[in-house]
């Protein structure tokens, strides 16, 4: 199994072979209309909207993107995202003992 940082060194080399932009502003607008999409995908799976035929993939098709995404961003950006998310889980552990 991979582990976050060999996913966005290899997401990152990946993008960069293909030509797609390494700005991260750029690939921030792009995990938006991602997590857009994720939004529908989810309403139409799950009753809450009328049928959208925009819409034309699942829910967790969309979440790889937005995933895809999230790597890509983290990669230009030089983030580590195992010790964000660490850090992240730290926090809330600390948040629920009160600390």
């Amino acid at each position: 199994m991979s582990t976050l940082t060999d996913l966005q060194e290899q997401v990152g080399k990946q993008m960069k072979t293909l030509g797609h932009s390494e700005d991260p502003h750029i690939i921030l607008l792009f995990l938006l209309e991602e997590l857009g999409e994720v939004t529908r995908a989810f309403l139409k799976e799950n009753g809450y909207k009328a049928q959208n035929n925009r819409v034309n993939e699942s829910f967790k098709q969309e979440l790889g993107d937005v995933f895809l995404l999230l790597l890509r961003l983290s990669y230009v950006t030089n983030t580590d995202l195992e010790k964000q998310l660490q850090y992240t889980q730290e926090k809330l552990l600390k948040a629920k003992e009160g600390i």
